[in-house]
């Protein structure tokens, strides 16, 4: 008998199904799409492995998600590093003082830099706008280099309307040179055959743990499918599972278009290549081999375009907010609020990381459902 029904088979959704199978507790995962493993999931294009949805590294400071993770899939050494094309030169991301000689103005770079030192930016994102935390971080010069027609690209609005609160992670100055973009201590890339395919295909090896792929489940029709379910934990969007009830939410999304090229061991200096200018109509271009290892001929580069409808980045205002617990409370009263969850991304309408995925499973597991199953 399923005792929970999960509906999103994404890495939160299968994180959260094989916790519950350690306790012996049996679920079913019903997901949209043909396949489980969302966004995270790899692919082979011509023989090569890449991520058709855009790279993804897994860095964390959870050691115990990090042990989760290896358990699943052996994982390889790899510290991510970014290149990014201003003034026509490829230069590191984020930003290093080494770099600053490279460019014109330098010296005026480096007076704007001097009057910022010492800001502290965490108290600053709880304040400011996006763009007025990047001007005291950095001044004038670099963020309209670096920062601005990147980020306008990639949300389609001035940046002077984003929150700041999610700077202090995705933007910074590097006063000792460090190149790499993360700082965690345990980071790398899956070592198998398959990427993050075989960290989901891991995850849903349990004993107990059903999947059932192409069910596009919402709140009309979850009757059909929770007979014998104690529970429901949602990762899914809120706005499509209740049919769009109180208006859609506002994602930004990407359209990533991979292109096999023959006969070159790698086509870029990095992963990832930010390409902040407004003349190129991609924002960045990845190539999963600097990650993977993979020895073979020929590599994948994915152009990274936004403005597509898909659900990548939740646009951070009061009104979305607002409107995504709406939509929570609407579901508690209408599966019963005893037995229906939120985890992950999608229900919470956050920008996570796959670590914080992963821990938003185990936390509800072990502080929400199976506390309320053994009350039942």
């Amino acid at each position: 008998m399923t005792r929970v029904l999960i509906v999103g088979a994404g890495l939160t959704g299968c994180t959260l199904a094989w916790r519950l199978a350690q306790e012996g507790v049996a679920t079913t995962l019903l997901e949209r799409s043909e396949v489980p493993g969302g966004l995270i999931r790899s692919g082979h294009l011509g023989g090569v492995l890449y991520e058709p949805h855009g790279s993804h590294i897994f860095h964390t400071e959870d050691e115990e998600v990090w042990k989760l993770a290896n358990a699943m899939t052996p994982f390889r050494e790899y510290r991510h590093r970014v290149d990014i094309v201003v003034e026509g030169r490829i230069l590191n991301w984020p930003i290093l003082l080494s770099d600053i000689d490279a460019q014109s103005r330098s010296e005026e770079i480096k007076a704007e830099l001097e009057e910022r030192r010492g800001l502290d930016a965490e108290a600053r994102a709880a304040a400011a706008d996006f763009e007025e935390w990047c001007l005291e971080l950095m001044g004038p010069i670099l963020y309209e280099r670096y920062i601005k027609p990147y980020t306008e690209k990639q949300w389609g609005r001035p940046a002077k309307t984003l929150s700041a609160q999610w700077a202090p992670r995705r933007v910074s100055v590097r006063w000792d040179n460090d190149p790499y973009l993360f700082a965690d201590p345990f980071q790398g890339w899956p070592a198998g055959p398959n990427g993050y395919t075989d960290l989901i295909d891991g995850l849903l090896e349990s004993k107990g743990v059903s999947v059932q792929t192409g069910v596009d489940v919402t709140v009309e029709t979850l009757d059909e499918h929770t007979t014998g379910a104690d529970l429901v934990v949602l990762t899914c969007p809120l706005d499509v599972f209740a049919g769009h009830r109180f208006g859609t939410l506002d994602w930004r999304g990407i359209d990533v278009r991979s292109v096999h090229i023959p006969h070159v061991e790698q086509a870029q200096g990095a992963m990832v290549v930010n390409y902040p200018g407004l003349e190129y109509p991609f924002i960045r271009i990845h190539e999963t081999k600097h990650a993977s290892g993979q020895k073979c001929e020929g590599t994948v580069l994915g152009f990274e375009f936004t403005g597509a409808p898909t659900r990548y980045y939740p646009i951070e205002l009061p009104e979305n907010r607002q409107l995504n617990d709406r939509y929570q409370n609407l579901l508690r009263d209408e599966i019963g609020p005893e037995r229906t969850f939120f985890a992950g991304r999608l229900a919470n309408y956050l920008y996570i990381d796959m670590d914080d995925c992963m821990r938003q499973a185990l936390d509800a597991a072990e502080g929400e459902v199976l506390p309320a199953l053994r009350g039942r």
